[in-house]
């Protein structure tokens, strides 16, 4: 497990140059860029418009095939934790699978939510905080582990087997790429020092930036996702990769580059094989597994 932290240009010279790992829901609704209605909830078009097809990089998207290529009994409860803005949920609702979106509150635009889905589900949640009232055939959870440290990571398994019926399954988003050498290249030397350059230069040009170092959260390898999965009862049915040119896509200077040389983003895909953006797991409880004090 590596801290993955990222590197912003603020153009205010005051406030913190280090900022914690978001720890509550307002602080990672910010960082989300918030969680308001706005024209997107006009109509269920250009909701899915915004916040799924053209929603943080088109990764929502391979979310949706990998959890259709599990063939889940659309009569089964499934439900979500930390759904945001529920736009998977949604768009998977609207071929009948039954789900109940989570999050630890009331999204703003809830009410809008609800008037462009009257079937729409939603419940306060922490899994966090202990298991569900009820267990579920399914529970789905995507783009949130990477918020956890080890202590948590366990909760969150040892809590979501305890919501699960005896045969139910985990669909998991690892949540970022994994923990190698690669990765580390990318994110601790290309982005720090490439955000450091373009600072120094905007300040030559007069503009007044500095660099501040976000916690954003953490990378781990497969392995110690699973090994965490498993002490808890869970075994991995399978798993597929997805998104291969995305965090080579955070660079500036790799964007350029592939404006002017599109063939370029074919190399990046082979070599992008190492630091799949998204690792979707299909866990299945089964019953066995250590089991700890909360």
């Amino acid at each position: 497990m590596r801290k993955w932290c990222k590197y912003l240009r603020n153009p205010l010279l005051d406030g913190k140059k280090y900022l914690k790992i978001d720890d509550n829901f307002k602080m990672h609704a910010k960082a989300m860029g918030g969680y308001e209605s706005d024209e997107a909830y006009e109509s269920k078009e250009r909701f899915f418009d915004k916040y799924y097809y053209n929603f943080h990089t088109g990764r929502l998207k391979f979310y949706d095939v990998y959890i259709r290529k599990l063939h889940l009994k659309k009569e089964g409860l499934i439900l979500s934790l930390a759904s945001g803005r529920c736009a998977n949920e949604l768009f998977l609702g609207l071929d009948g699978y039954q789900i109940t979106c989570s999050d630890l509150d009331f999204l703003p635009s809830y009410s809008s939510t609800l008037k462009l889905f009257p079937e729409f589900k939603f419940e306060k949640f922490n899994i966090l905080h202990g298991p569900t009232k009820k267990k579920y055939d399914n529970i789905i959870c995507l783009s949130l582990i990477y918020l956890f440290d080890q202590k948590d990571l366990e909760r969150f398994f040892l809590n979501v087997s305890e919501s699960l019926k005896e045969e139910g399954n985990l669909i998991l988003d690892y949540a970022g790429s994994p923990d190698n050498f690669l990765s580390y290249l990318i994110h601790d030397v290309l982005l720090k020092y490439e955000t450091c350059g373009i600072m120094i230069a905007n300040n030559l040009r007069g503009k007044k930036e500095r660099v501040r170092v976000k916690h954003h959260g953490f990378r781990r390898t497969d392995r110690e996702v699973i090994s965490a999965a498993e002490k808890y009862g869970f075994q991995l049915i399978n798993q597929e990769n997805f998104a291969f040119s995305t965090e080579f896509k955070r660079s500036v200077f790799i964007n350029k580059l592939l404006q002017s040389i599109p063939v370029i983003e074919k190399l990046l895909t082979i070599f992008g094989g190492k630091i799949p953006y998204i690792r979707m797991g299909n866990f299945a409880k089964d019953g066995g597994g250590k089991k700890s004090q909360k």
